[in-house]
């Protein structure tokens, strides 16, 4: 177990390595343009760019979760494969598109008279739900980059099973989820 969160934890160092040019850029373009921040009009070349630099730099801040789920795909993944990566991305698209406010009003209606609940569905893409997609696609990976699949299913075999199997565990967690995730969201937003 102790193996397992040393890995994880240097899967997340490329990630959170993004931050430090996203505070530079969001820093340098704040300064140059304080109407970025504060509201109002901005004009000239250096309130400008400074805007672009904000922008460059949110680019990544708002997207850190998707980081999340690539850097742990790779990181987790045995020999660093690609294609944990891309098991990763599809778990996260699945969890995040079954756990939608919309989705998951429709089919437990009774949870949109819960605000709290509500609330943390409408915040289901974020990193700690990154890291999780990313637990999934590399353990998926890891586990059936190998499998052998009858003859008419050759196609799917190997490395291309691992995206399949990525999705139903995705499908799984998301179950789940749907009942823990406002517990486990009003616990992450108190810590």
């Amino acid at each position: 177990m102790m193996k397992y969160l040393q890995r994880l934890g240097k899967a997340l160092m490329l990630p959170v390595a993004c931050l430090p040019i996203c505070g530079v850029l969001m820093g340098i373009g704040y300064a140059l343009s304080p109407a970025t921040m504060q509201g109002g009009e901005m004009s000239g070349f250096i309130e400008m760019l400074g805007f672009f630099l904000v922008k460059a730099g949110a680019a990544l801040i708002d997207n850190m979760a998707l980081l999340f789920v690539i850097g742990v795909g790779v990181g987790m993944s045995k020999d660093n494969d690609g294609t944990g990566a891309v098991a990763s991305l599809a778990s996260w698209l699945m969890i995040t598109t079954l756990l939608a406010e919309g989705t998951v009003t429709t089919l437990m209606p009774s949870i949109a008279e819960n605000q709290s609940a509500v609330i943390a569905f409408q915040k289901i893409a974020n990193p700690f739900i990154g890291i999780l997609a990313g637990v999934i696609g590399s353990t998926c990976y890891n586990k059936f980059k190998d499998t052998r699949l009858p003859d008419w299913l050759a196609f799917f075999s190997g490395k291309r099973c691992v995206a399949i199997v990525a999705g139903v565990v995705s499908i799984l967690v998301s179950a789940v989820l749907l009942f823990v995730w406002p517990i486990v969201f009003g616990a992450l937003i108190s810590v």
